[in-house]
């Protein structure tokens, strides 16, 4: 481990994401397989084991829906981040610690909300609102840690107890602020959404779907 400084370029934060195209693949995959287990779980939730698609028995409602859309688990885009954190013991600079970390960005979708329209049969809708975009889980590498210390005393065997909260935070704080990847987060939650009402809407042609923000904003 050097003395030598990082370059301010070195020190910028920034988020990787490795592999263009095999990313846009992944995430194709990744849409797709939400499309597959969604058809299973809408069938399952408003079809019945037995029943069959041309079987209109069951009545759209904002509590059925939002059973089949709480699955927080499709609802989480993740990325590679890289970053720089800085150690200070009250306004002295330790060190600082370069890092991987795996972020992921989401929502709950427990708070989402749904509401089922009848306002005669040509305007009928299911409205779905969706939550805040946020930060689910930060995972640091503890292997990608590299130091320059500013001060030999805090170079110990125990350093990375100090280090990997610094990095969680660091790296928290630097996603919560890159609109790219809310907005990444945000369309990933929104065609999962999409995908989960889909089999229904061809089953209950009469509705239409409307995603929207808490803050009244409408998505497409």
């Amino acid at each position: 481990m050097g003395k030598e400084r990082h370059t301010e370029k070195e020190k910028d934060r920034r988020i990787q994401w490795r592999g263009g195209c095999f990313t846009r693949v992944l995430r194709g995959l990744l849409i797709l397989a939400v499309i597959i287990i969604a058809v299973s779980i809408i069938w399952r939730q408003f079809f019945g084991k037995s029943g069959t698609a041309d079987e209109k028995t069951t009545i759209v409602t904002s509590s059925n829906l939002e059973k089949v859309l709480r699955i927080s688990e499709l609802s989480t885009y993740k990325v590679t981040f890289n970053g720089v954190a800085a150690v200070k013991e009250e306004e002295d600079l330790l060190y600082n610690v370069s890092y991987e970390a795996k972020v992921s960005v989401g929502l709950d979708m427990e708070k989402i909300k749904v509401e089922v329209e009848d306002a005669g049969e040509e305007s009928r809708k299911i409205v779905v609102t969706l939550p805040e975009i946020e930060i689910t889980a930060v995972d640091v590498d503890p292997g990608s840690l590299d130091y320059i210390f500013e001060r030999d005393s805090a170079n110990t065997d125990n350093v990375s107890m100090t280090a990997l909260p610094a990095c969680r935070v660091d790296a928290e704080e630097e996603c919560k602020s890159n609109d790219t990847l809310l907005e990444l987060a945000r369309e990933n939650a929104v065609n999962t959404v999409k995908a989960l009402i889909k089999p229904l809407l061809e089953q209950y042609e009469e509705y239409a779907l409307e995603i929207v923000g808490e803050g009244g904003y409408r998505y497409e």
